[in-house]
């Protein structure tokens, strides 16, 4: 609540900080910033330099520092009450960074700070500033705290995923053999936009020889039949991520494309299958992967999925040497990709995990991934 000093996701990284033996996290990133300040600071994204910090004591007061251009978001929104601003080109945000610490003892305290994001420049600034300090990276306790999703976060999240797919299938049913690629994508961008995708993260297509290009751009280019295309497409909704793979057929289909593309889906399936609680995060992974080998098909993941939020990819990764157990509510992208014979196969959807098991959130009332066809 704003100006309120209290906050249940500062609670739970106190919490996080506590285990952890660290006595202050400091957040720089604009996804934690987000996510513990609650308040959303657009130019973060855009003008790296210009920080917003939230220090995050376990028994001091929080402070929040941003730029005086943004004064009036910050006091729109978060529930800090310590706030202060500096003048951009005249003062440093790092030099209020060590000035708060230094106010409540915790210049050479355990700082855990986003060390992934804190530029050299900076970085080089602090530790001039506090020699003997003693920085610890925040990463992974910001990561485990925003793993688990709130009701309004998984709200968010599904609305975002329903969105997306739906525009991609919508398009499909406009789009014809001959079509350009980037036609085909400015129809699902618009179609996004008009449920209130605030901006396109990434669109990546390829269709015949250019589906193997993994992050290829829609080319002007004309969909030829007989052949097969895929998309992966996410936008940002309220803050909040969508991811979304499909396949599909273009013209009459091509027996081998469809034939690949029902197998890959026997390993997706599997995939998401292993979502459960109490299962080691590299579950999807070891799942698929067996699958692939007993149906015959290829196998050169190098994760099965992913956490979303703030962020595309998040906490938990489905990689191989992810052991972490997974939780209920985590909210996570399963997705499956294989190539043969220089074309790329692949399909994304959104995972909740839950105590009866994973649910789609993409598509919950009728689950069923199949290859769709433009023709």
């Amino acid at each position: 609540m704003k100006n309120s000093g209290m906050s249940p996701r500062y609670d739970r990284i106190k919490n996080e900080l506590v285990k952890q033996g660290i006595d202050v996290a400091v957040a720089i990133s604009p996804e934690n910033v987000l996510y513990f300040a609650e308040t959303y600071i657009q130019t973060q994204k855009s003008l790296r330099d210009r920080l917003a910090i939230a220090i995050l004591p376990v028994d001091k007061e929080p402070v929040i520092i941003a730029c005086v251009i943004e004064q009036h978001t910050v006091e729109d929104e978060t529930w800090i009450k310590d706030k202060r601003y500096y003048f951009e080109f005249k003062e440093s945000p790092i030099a209020f960074l060590v000035t708060a610490l230094k106010e409540r003892g915790l210049a050479d305290k355990k700082i855990g700070i986003e060390l992934d994001y804190l530029t050299a420049h900076y970085y080089r600034e602090l530790m001039d500033a506090l020699p003997n300090v003693q920085l610890f990276s925040s990463t992974d306790i910001f990561s485990v705290v925003r793993a688990i999703k709130t009701p309004d976060e998984i709200k968010k999240l599904q609305y975002a995923a329903i969105v997306t797919r739906e525009a991609y299938e919508k398009s499909i049913q406009e789009t014809h053999v001959g079509d350009l690629e980037s036609d085909f994508a400015k129809r699902i961008a618009k179609k996004m936009i008009d449920s209130g995708c605030a901006t396109i993260e990434f669109l990546v297509m390829g269709t015949g020889d250019r589906s193997i290009l993994v992050h290829g751009l829609p080319a002007d280019a004309p969909m030829l039949d007989f052949t097969h295309g895929r998309i992966d497409v996410g936008g940002l909704f309220d803050n909040y991520n969508s991811d979304i793979a499909r396949t599909f057929t273009i013209g009459k289909p091509n027996p081998k494309h469809v034939d690949l593309f029902n197998r890959m889906l026997e390993a997706y399936r599997t995939a998401i299958g292993a979502c459960v609680i109490g299962a080691p995060a590299n579950a999807p992974f070891f799942a698929a992967k067996k699958k692939s080998e007993e149906i015959g098909i290829p196998f050169n993941r190098v994760h099965e999925g992913h956490g979303l939020g703030l962020s595309v990819h998040e906490y938990p990764m489905l990689a191989p040497g992810n052991t972490a157990p997974l939780e209920e509510n985590m909210i996570m992208c399963v997705e499956h990709a294989m190539h043969v014979d220089g074309f790329r196969y692949h399909i994304e959807d959104l995972i909740q995990v839950t105590k009866s098991g994973p649910v789609v959130l993409s598509e919950p009332d009728n689950f069923n991934p199949h290859i769709q066809s433009i023709v």
